[in-house]
């Protein structure tokens, strides 16, 4: 499956055993004998209609010049390929490229389609060189996410492709074909979008976590939101938006709440006299220091000091 968000890429069981790999035989549809020509180049039924009849199962097999799609709507199930079974729910989408290993369980309450066409009647932008091609040529479990904006729609032309290949109307070929084009090209960018959310959050974490280092290492300075954004290479709106979606707050509180953590040990553990701990904590004026500590911590620095020791003392 693809990762990020709602994508995943773990299997769920492995099973990893050169037997099972050698024994999958290779079919033009399911229970078809390699070899034999089909008539059709694109097919479409749904599920429950196959998979009732070999008791929710469709054993591990592959297919030579078919390219597939399962979309799941209701239910549950299992897939299987490279050795291993992942989870499948509503919302599950499978391609299964020609040539590779792959089979099925599925819960008797599941409801979805299988598109099956030849392989050489992919659209021409998935035949070319490029990343869309490297993306149709490996197996994939993508987990619709119900938010983003293509969803809805997929899930409407995935209903429409099984309607008109059922029906076979007036431009049939063409609408097919411009349709399997939709679901692919579609699919190919909320893959995209997702894995470029995960991309984006993964770097938000990072520069999240380089500013707590900054902060660590500075707070005594008490330097601007502005020098630590330019450090990590972002305006200072941005570092604060990074910072509100990770934290629940502000560059200005993390800051603050570090100065308020240095406060409270050097009052509780040291013997400095207030004045000192403001000092070493970067403040000029000891009467700015009290203020700022007690609308952060509800206590003046004095009072702290004697709350915390009477408690140690107990």
């Amino acid at each position: 499956m693809e990762k990020a968000g709602n994508f995943l890429d773990n299997p769920t069981i492995d099973i990893r055993d050169a037997r099972i790999i050698e024994k999958i035989p290779t079919y033009g549809l399911y229970g078809e004998a390699d070899g034999q020509k089909a008539e059709f180049w694109a097919h479409a039924e749904s599920i429950i209609s196959r998979s009732r009849l070999h008791g929710w199962e469709i054993k591990p097999h592959r297919h030579e010049a078919l390219f597939q799609i399962l979309h799941i709507r209701n239910g549950s199930g299992e897939a299987f390929w490279q050795a291993g079974w992942r989870r499948l729910t509503a919302g599950s989408t499978v391609i299964v490229p020609a040539r590779q290993n792959h089979g099925f369980r599925f819960s008797p309450d599941i409801d979805g389609v299988v598109i099956t066409f030849m392989t050489h009647r992919l659209p021409p932008a998935a035949t070319g060189p490029g990343r869309f091609q490297q993306w149709l040529s490996q197996p994939r479990l993508l987990q619709l996410d119900p938010h983003h904006a293509d969803s809805t729609y997929l899930g409407e032309t995935f209903r429409r492709i099984e309607q008109e290949l059922t029906d076979a109307g007036t431009g049939h070929a063409d609408l097919v074909e411009s349709l399997l084009s939709t679901i692919l090209l579609l699919l190919f960018r909320q893959s995209a979008d997702v894995q470029a959310g995960a991309d984006a959050a993964s770097r938000d974490l990072h520069r999240f976590e380089q500013l707590k280092t900054l902060i660590n290492n500075d707070f005594r300075s008490h330097q601007p939101i502005d020098v630590y954004a330019a450090r990590l290479g972002v305006s200072a709106t941005h570092l604060n938006r990074i910072v509100r979606q990770i934290a629940g707050t502000s560059v200005h509180q993390l800051i603050s709440n570090r100065i308020v953590t240095e406060a409270k040990r050097n009052l509780v553990f040291t013997s400095m006299s207030v004045q000192q701990v403001a000092e070493t904590l970067g403040f000029v004026d000891p009467a700015y220091f009290t203020r700022f500590f007690s609308r952060h911590v509800g206590l003046a620095p004095r009072h702290y000091r004697d709350q915390q020791q009477a408690r140690l003392a107990g």
